[in-house]
């Protein structure tokens, strides 16, 4: 089964932008306590020296929204691409 790049980095946009913008909301309604959250990914770092006093902005939260939504559909496509390959060359890539 081919996957199409096109498809899958669409599909992986738009997750990486709703996550995004659930993340966002998160932040502005529970900013410490999203610090909390975040603090046990990091293994025991302390983020709470990188909160920022200074208000967000539309733009910043739109560059941030387009960043994270062309990294995943990047990285969407070349998920299927190299996908696509595995699958290809699983045989031997005798083709």
């Amino acid at each position: 089964m081919k996957l199409n790049p096109w498809h899958v980095g669409s599909a992986m946009a738009l997750t990486a932008a709703v996550i995004s913008v659930v993340c966002t909301v998160a932040v502005f309604l529970f900013p410490v306590g999203m610090v909390g959250f975040v603090n046990a990914w990091v293994h025991g770092l302390d983020l709470t020296l990188l909160m920022s006093d200074k208000p967000w902005t539309w733009g910043g939260l739109a560059y941030g929204l387009f960043g994270v939504t062309l990294t995943g559909f990047l990285g969407g496509a070349l998920f299927a691409v190299c996908y696509n390959l595995i699958g290809r060359c699983s045989g031997g890539c005798h083709e």
